[in-house]
C-alpha cells in the first residue's frame, strides 16, 4: 500500500508474516493485513518492533499466537496458558479424525500452536463431554476461512464410518513406539482389506509418528492399499514366463471386461504367484485358479460384482 512507509527491518517482518499465512490465502488476506498495519502505524514508519507489537496486540487467536510463533516471539506472563493438546474427555465417533483433517490445513510451522488453540475450543464446546462430530463441524463453521472451510467440509462428506475399536485394543496392547508400525498396519489390512485414513492418523497419534512417515510407510510396501478394495481383488501373475504363456492376453482381458462391465473388482498383479507350472494362472481373494478353473472362476466373479 502507498500509504505505508516501510524500514529495512519492518518489511522484512511483515513478509515473514505473510511468509506464515497459508499459500491459499495469502492474495485475498495481504491488503487487508496492509490497511490494519497501516491504522496501527498512522502515518509512522513501519518497523519491524512495530509488526511485532501489532501482530501481538490487533490479531485475534488462534492467529496470533501462531504468527507470534512465526516471528520468533514468545508469550509473556500475561497470556493465558497454551491450550491443552489432547480432548479432555475423549472423541467420539469420527471426531478425531475430523479434527486432524481440519489441522491439515494449517502450514507445519504453525500446526502445533493452532492444535492447542482449536483443542481448547473443542474441549469448551464439549463442557466435559466427549467431543463430538458435531462440535468440530461447528469450529469449522464459525472459525475457519475460506477456501479452507469448502474443502475440509467436502473432505468431511466423504469421511466413511469406519469402527476402529479392535485398532484402539490393538494399540493400547501394542507396547512401543515406531518399530510397531508396521505390525498395526498389517493388521490394519488384514482386517479391513486396505488402510483407512481414519486408522492410519489413529496409529500415527497414539505412537507418535508423523503421517509423512507413515505415508512413506505405505507406499514402500505393495502389501498395502490406501483404497478400499472391489467385491472381489483378482490377482494376476506377471512374472515372465507367466505373461508370455497367457498372463499378459488374461491381464487385458479382465481390464477390458471390468471397464465394460463396471463389475466392483480390483485388478492388481503380482511377480511371482508360486505357481510358475501352471501359468497362466491368477488369484481371487487369497485363492490360486489356472487354466479352465481361472476361467470359470472369472466368469462367477464378474457375475456377482455386476
Amino acid at each position: 500500500m502507498s500509504d505505508i512507509k516501510w524500514l529495512p527491518d519492518g518489511q522484512k517482518t511483515f513478509d515473514k508474516v505473510m511468509a506464515a499465512v497459508p499459500e491459499a490465502m495469502r492474495d485475498a488476506i495481504k491488503p487487508k493485513l496492509l490497511q490494519m498495519l497501516a491504522g496501527k502505524a498512522a502515518g509512522q514508519p513501519v518497523s519491524g518492533d512495530l509488526v511485532k507489537t501489532w501482530v501481538k496486540e490487533d490479531l485475534p487467536e488462534p492467529q496470533r499466537s501462531a504468527l507470534m510463533a512465526a516471528l520468533g516471539m514468545k508469550s509473556d506472563g500475561d497470556q493465558k496458558p497454551a491450550a491443552p493438546a489432547a480432548a479432555a474427555a475423549g472423541w467420539q465417533g469420527n471426531a478425531e479424525v475430523m479434527f486432524e483433517r481440519m489441522l491439515q490445513e494449517v502450514p507445519d510451522m504453525m500446526r502445533e500452536v493452532f492444535r492447542g488453540k482449536l483443542m481448547g475450543i473443542a474441549n469448551e464446546k464439549a463442557k466435559g463431554g466427549p467431543i463430538t462430530e458435531d462440535h468440530i463441524l461447528s469450529i469449522v463453521k464459525e472459525i475457519v476461512p475460506d477456501p479452507f472451510k469448502t474443502t475440509i467440509l467436502k473432505a468431511f462428506a466423504t469421511m466413511g464410518g469406519v469402527d476402529l475399536s479392535n485398532l484402539e485394543k490393538l494399540i493400547e496392547s501394542t507396547p512401543g513406539g515406531q518399530e510397531t508400525v508396521i505390525g498395526l498396519l498389517h493388521a490394519v489390512q488384514a482386517e479391513f482389506g486396505y488402510c483407512p485414513r481414519e486408522a492410519v492418523v489413529m496409529i500415527s497419534q497414539r505412537k507418535g509418528v508423523p503421517m509423512a512417515t507413515m505415508y512413506r510407510l505405505l507406499t514402500c510396501y505393495s502389501a498395502f492399499r490406501l483404497e478400499k478394495p472391489g467385491k472381489h481383488v483378482v490377482t494376476v501373475c506377471t512374472s515372465t514366463g507367466a505373461y508370455v504363456n497367457g498372463g499378459g492376453a488374461l491381464l487385458r482381458q479382465i481390464r477390458e471386461k471390468i471397464a465394460a462391465t463396471g463389475a466392483n473388482i480390483t485388478l492388481e498383479t503380482a511377480r511371482d504367484l508360486g505357481c510358475a507350472n501352471a501359468a497362466p494362472a491368477i488369484m481371487v481373494d487369497g485363492e490360486i485358479f489356472s487354466g479352465v478353473k481361472a476361467q470359470a472362476k472369472l466368469e462367477q466373479i464378474f457375475s456377482e460384482s455386476n
